[in-house]
């Protein structure tokens, strides 16, 4: 079950990827959409939630951890995640925040106490090889650009390692859905992103161009939201995060179907997407 749900967040995060491209498209700001996009997953969570019954019973009082960790990541990631889409496309994007497990791996092992096996040592690296390699990518007139997509992508990454662990840590000591946690980090995180909006010019037109054309994005991110933090409830972080990091992999098999021409995807990059999913298969198979 837990390699299942991994799985999923990590193909509705890679659609995530290209949605967002997609609707950027129409010149639609980062924050706007961000925001959007977050009020909508944490629509579908609370409804997931719902239906489940997950909500019945729950000590609110376990679910704070969950309210902070939705401030940082998704609340200032989304907006970091999706200023890197608009810069260097949901594939690039994709592959280096799936560097995260790396980190991820790293706090698990040292603050959680989860165990170090060859494995995850090895898969680990596997994973820093695809990014380097994607890092090392250079285009005539787009090396600047690289390089601001890949740090807006890396902070991203950064935010989503203490996300896993803090999740983790939470989800261990306490009996809190995973659909009721999802929610919860998503309701801080639209806090987060609307001060963001509201603190520019013409919040509410901008808002308004966005809700329709981000409306896609916002449905898959909820789905991702709720099989991750499902995922983390039954399991170490070394699984899950891993596992998750193959969202490189599907960002770019959707992109090579939806964005042919406008995403520019070559050997460099397939071969960056295979090392990190291939390391993310590694750990998970000696989970």
């Amino acid at each position: 079950m837990v390699v299942l749900l991994a799985a999923g967040s990590a193909l509705f995060f890679g659609a995530l990827a290209v949605t967002i491209r997609l609707a950027l498209a129409r010149g639609i700001d980062a924050e706007a959409a961000s925001l959007v996009t977050t009020v909508i997953a944490g629509v579908i969570c609370a409804l997931l939630g719902l239906v489940t019954g997950d909500f019945s019973g729950v000590s609110w009082r376990d679910t704070w951890p969950f309210f902070v960790t939705g401030l940082f990541a998704p609340g200032i990631s989304q907006i970091l995640f999706t200023r890197a889409v608009g810069v260097i496309g949901p594939s690039r994007t994709a592959i280096v925040v799936g560097i995260s497990p790396v980190l991820s791996a790293t706090i698990a092992v040292t603050v959680l106490g989860e165990p170090l096996h060859v494995a995850l040592v090895i898969g680990t690296l596997l994973v820093v090889a695809g990014g380097t390699l994607l890092v090392r990518e250079r285009g005539r007139g787009r090396t600047r650009l690289l390089s601001l997509g890949i740090g807006l992508s890396l902070s991203a990454a950064v935010l989503f390692s203490f996300r896993d662990n803090l999740v983790r840590w939470a989800a261990r000591g306490s009996d809190v859905p995973g659909f009721v946690a999802a929610t919860a980090s998503l309701v801080s995180a639209t806090l987060v992103i609307l001060v963001v909006v509201a603190s520019r010019p013409n919040a509410r037109a901008r808002i308004r161009g966005a809700a329709r054309p981000f409306v896609p994005s916002g449905l898959v991110y909820g789905i991702s939201y709720a099989c991750l933090y499902s995922a983390f409830a039954r399991g170490r972080v070394t699984i899950v995060a891993p596992l998750v990091a193959t969202e490189s992999l599907f960002a770019v098999l959707i992109s090579l179907v939806v964005l042919r021409r406008s995403e520019r995807i070559g050997s460099r990059l397939l071969l960056a997407a295979a090392l990190v999913v291939g390391g993310g298969a590694l750990i998970s198979s000696f989970r």
